[in-house]
């Protein structure tokens, strides 16, 4: 494996520790209000919809549909230069709330509402990237 030399996230940050956590194992989760229910993310110390505060984190399938996309051409930032074009796409998942996240496939293959999957990469001993890719109709 060579060295990832791309931003990471913080898999010990206090607020998304339980997200990381559950992509090294292959599992997608969210957060969900123990007040009204509401499924969320990104997580957030209160529920957006009822402003209870806290939330428990529950697994949710790893599957929805391309909500929208962007494309991009020019790299933000520089240790993404070797990637351009790539895709971030943002998912509405089958069980209710959206995600944003690289797409894998190529470039101008893609279109709103295709099913796709969630693709756990792992990048470092430790941090595991959640990818999307698209699927066909008969298996979504």
């Amino acid at each position: 494996m060579t060295e990832y030399q791309k931003p990471l996230p913080d898999p010990d940050d206090e607020l998304t520790a339980p997200f990381w956590c559950a992509a090294r194992r292959h599992t997608l989760v969210v957060q969900q209000c123990t007040a009204c229910s509401y499924l969320r993310w990104p997580p957030g110390p209160l529920c957006p919809e009822c402003q209870a505060p806290g939330g428990v984190w529950v697994e949710v399938r790893p599957t929805g549909s391309l909500w929208s996309y962007a494309v991009y051409y020019r790299a933000l930032d520089p240790a993404f230069k070797e990637d351009v074009p790539y895709t971030v796409g943002l998912v509405e998942l089958d069980d209710g709330p959206r995600m944003y996240g690289p797409v894998i496939g190529e470039v101008g293959t893609f279109a709103v509402d295709q099913p796709v999957r969630a693709v756990f990469e792992e990048v470092i001993p430790g941090v595991t990237l959640v990818r999307w890719e698209l699927v066909s109709a008969e298996m979504h």
